[in-house]
């Protein structure tokens, strides 16, 4: 791995700190993460990877949000 590839993982490894507690937030949020990480799983990703998929997913939401209203 070189110097690029590690500063860049790490920058997706600090900036995804946002810990909700899924079962606060309804039923349907625990099922679509468990699917996620079904997903995940599938692509045989590791750690590092599914969580900088994670925040390259929670950075396109962010995005989205600016045109988009997510329901």
């Amino acid at each position: 791995m070189n110097k690029e590839n590690g500063s860049a993982r790490e920058y997706y490894l600090k900036e995804f700190k946002r810990e909700n507690k899924p079962a606060m937030l309804g039923e349907n949020i625990q099922k679509v993460g468990a699917q996620i990480v079904e997903v995940m799983k599938k692509e045989d990703f590791t750690y590092d990877q599914a969580y900088a998929s994670l925040q390259y997913a929670y950075n396109l939401i962010r995005y989205q949000s600016n045109f988009l209203k997510l329901s």
